[in-house]
């Protein structure tokens, strides 16, 4: 894993990041880790079309303002489906 080092940040900017990480309960190291890996993502045109562009960064937002989600279990039920009684 690589380190950076960010010098001259202003104040405001360090504040904010700092207030960003205690709301998201986290540190200002892992917030600012977070946002390069999110500023960074690049998603290519050719792997989805606009709508699903859109779909990404919704997906991503839900993740970065509830993080539990990531935790949660989407696996699909493994029960073959009955047939409707009418009977």
């Amino acid at each position: 894993m690589n380190a950076i080092t960010l010098r001259n940040l202003s104040d405001d900017a360090s504040r904010a990041l700092e207030a960003r990480a205690e709301q998201n309960g986290t540190t200002a190291e892992v917030e600012a880790e977070r946002m390069l890996e999110d500023a960074l993502a690049i998603v290519s045109p050719k792997a989805a079309d606009a709508s699903g562009l859109q779909l990404v960064e919704a997906l991503q937002q839900l993740g970065r303002d509830f993080p539990e989600f990531l935790e949660l279990d989407f696996s699909r039920d493994q029960t073959p489906a009955r047939a409707a009684s009418f009977e």
